[in-house]
């Protein structure tokens, strides 16, 4: 089943990228695939554009086979619960507390302000070390902290479409182990994923896919 379909995708550049043009891409349930270019920025936005943060200039975005209106932000938020964004950009409310962000989706979704954690959510916080801070603002965490935060936001998501920038950069060092761990887990459910890194070990364990993007921004060798 294809997860995701771009086509005939065209995105302004940012920094000192080129941006996507005529960009194809498909990727299905079970695809991992590793982004390569001589352009991080391209790279970047090309996770953006899957996102949906970055919205099209021309060209059509399909998810769950169902293409996306860009017009009406409001229609396309049943897509987003479902794409899980790991990246140097990802953010939480910095004045809500970790525990609200954490829930925030399911407040949408589920109409209700009176919900809980889940048992899966807690034991992450609890693996992490972030379980004694779930009650603190996000504005007042440490960075590392915050960034566990929003990856476990992401991965309880159990997202159809995973997309994660710089694992090893995100995640330091001391987290990393334990953060590839839930990563083979979460795997095991066969969502769609697309990632930068530029740790050729994590590149080849987890990489099932290229996805190449050219010095001109048209998607190569995407298979």
């Amino acid at each position: 089943m294809d997860i995701v379909e771009l086509t005939d995708y065209m995105i302004i550049p940012t920094g000192k990228g080129s941006g996507l043009k005529n960009f194809n891409l498909k990727l299905s349930a079970g695809d991992v695939g590793a982004v390569h270019t001589d352009s991080p920025d391209d790279a970047h936005l090309l996770l953006k554009a899957l996102a949906t943060i970055e919205y099209p200039a021309s060209g059509v975005y399909r998810f769950m086979g169902k293409q996306i209106d860009f017009s009406d932000y409001r229609t396309f938020l049943s897509c987003k619960r479902k794409i899980g964004y790991i990246a140097s950009d990802a953010a939480m409310i910095s004045k809500k507390t970790v525990r609200e962000n954490l829930l925030l989706m399911r407040y949408y979704f589920e109409n209700s302000l009176s919900l809980t954690l889940d048992d899966k959510t807690v034991a992450l916080c609890k693996s992490f070390n972030i379980e004694n801070k779930l009650d603190l603002p996000a504005v007042e965490l440490h960075l590392l902290d915050l960034r566990i935060a929003i990856m476990i936001r992401e991965l309880t998501k159990d997202p159809y479409l995973l997309l994660i920038e710089r694992p090893e950069d995100f995640i330091k060092h001391s987290k990393f182990d334990l953060f590839v761990q839930l990563l083979k887990e979460t795997l095991r459910s066969n969502p769609a994923v697309a990632f930068i890194s530029y740790d050729n070990n994590f590149v080849e364990k987890f990489s099932n896919k290229k996805i190449g993007i050219a010095k001109d921004g048209v998607a190569l060798n995407c298979a």
